[in-house]
């Protein structure tokens, strides 16, 4: 992380001080939407890669026939 984004963070944590709580109560909601936003879009690019998708839907049909190994086997 640069210095300016740290500069950047202090400054908004600041302001973010100086807000009323029902302000924060908004902001704390608007932060909320954005990270469902994010974690949606992840999603969708998830879904967009065909290999990715498939390799993710065979190692559900593995672990419902019991095909896969436990960590601890694994580990060690």
């Amino acid at each position: 992380m640069s210095k300016k984004t740290l500069y950047a963070e202090k400054g908004i944590l600041d302001d973010f001080e100086k807000l009323s709580e029902k302000r924060k109560e908004e902001v704390a909601d608007f932060i909320a939407y954005l990270k469902a936003k994010e974690e949606l879009e992840a999603t969708k690019e998830i879904i967009r890669d065909k290999d990715f998708l498939e390799s993710i839907m065979r190692g559900d049909e593995d672990f419902e026939e019991g095909s896969f190994k436990r960590w601890s086997e694994v580990r060690t």
